[in-house]
């Protein structure tokens, strides 16, 4: 039965390469589906059948995949990467990765993220963005919030771009409470080493601080790729020049730097992602001066490309802009965001 199965699977891709080129999908009870495979991430898979809106398919479901219609980018558990189109192994469970004369065998399982690397430049760009807000009508106080990111992957770095900001209504006032904005980019060398150079922008009026810039280098590692969960940590170096909210300007400021962020993934119902993010900053300007930004985010996906998102997020700094306020911000932000 098993080398019939397989025997099928192989006229059906060399069939699909004779006219259009589809990708197949081919599960453990034998049925399966052609259509466009989208994306692989941390045990969940995305295709697109032919005239059916995008499915999800948990990894362990799947025996065998073709898909030669474009190249993909394959990130295994055990820090591998390829290039390369995917075709049907004669056994199960296992899938061929062919990339510039080389061919590589794999286990399905073993995938941890695999995305197309689309020739199209605009095809590259993946992201999300999202608003929320706040109003009490006896006090007349609003509060509005907003995130975006957005990333272009190449064959080997990737560009993220980062925005959010929190502002306060009340009566005809507008005010900027607090705003973080940062361009990162990653160059990858060796399985999961990667350099990384960032510009920033950071404005938190609650400890004295009008704004912020900043401009780093370091080095990074992505230590894990698992089916839940996928972290990484880079550590490095900094100048930032400050503005307090007394128009006092800091001159230029170094520091050493350390970033450490985990997901965790549940993509069996309901949909919901973790994300714990820190960032520490220890000067070797001002003495004995250190700074941490933390996050923790909660996301659930309500329906396909809408997620309701929940953040609480904390600053400290023990010798802030302005000696007389706080040393220590938090908060809570609830938002509606929209992946694209």
């Amino acid at each position: 039965m098993k080398p019939t199965f397989f025997c099928i699977a192989f006229l059906l891709s060399v069939s699909c390469l004779a006219q259009e080129i589809k990708d197949t999908i081919f599960f453990s009870n034998g049925s399966m589906i052609i259509g466009e495979l989208k994306k692989v991430k941390l045990g969940i898979l995305t295709f697109d059948p032919d005239d059916v809106s995008d499915i999800t398919i948990q990894q362990r479901k799947i025996s065998a995949i073709s898909a030669r219609s474009k190249v993909f980018r394959i990130e295994t558990i055990d820090n591998r990467f390829f290039f390369g189109t995917i075709a049907v192994h004669e056994q199960k469970n296992l899938v061929y990765i062919l990339s510039s004369g080389d061919t590589t065998v794999i286990s399905i399982q073993d995938i941890s993220v695999l995305y197309a690397f689309e020739k199209s430049f605009a095809q590259r760009f993946t992201g999300s963005v999202g608003l929320g807000y706040t109003y009490t009508r006896s006090s007349g106080f609003g509060r509005l919030n907003f995130n975006t990111d957005i990333n272009y992957a190449s064959r080997k770095g990737e560009v993220i771009i980062s925005a959010s900001g929190i502002y306060s209504i009340y009566d005809s006032l507008f005010s900027r409470d607090r705003e973080d904005a940062s361009v990162k980019y990653n160059h990858y060398f060796i399985r999961n080493w990667f350099g990384t150079v960032f510009l920033a922008y950071q404005r938190n009026l609650e400890l004295g601080l009008q704004r912020r810039f900043m401009q780093g280098v370091g080095i990074g590692n992505k230590f894990i790729r698992s089916k839940k969960v996928y972290s990484w940590a880079r550590t490095g170096f900094v100048l930032n020049m400050e503005k307090n909210t007394e128009g006092e300007s800091s001159g230029a400021l170094s520091e050493l730097f350390g970033q450490l962020q985990i997901n965790f993934y549940q993509f069996e119902k309901p949909k919901i992602s973790f994300q714990v993010a820190e960032s520490m900053f220890y000067s070797l300007s001002q003495g004995n001066r250190f700074r941490n930004d933390g996050s923790f985010n909660v996301t659930w996906e309500i329906i396909s490309d809408f997620d309701l998102g929940f953040e609480f997020y904390s600053n400290f700094d023990n010798k802030p802009p302005v000696a007389e306020n706080r040393k220590f911000d938090f908060g809570i932000v609830f938002s509606i965001n929209y992946k694209f």
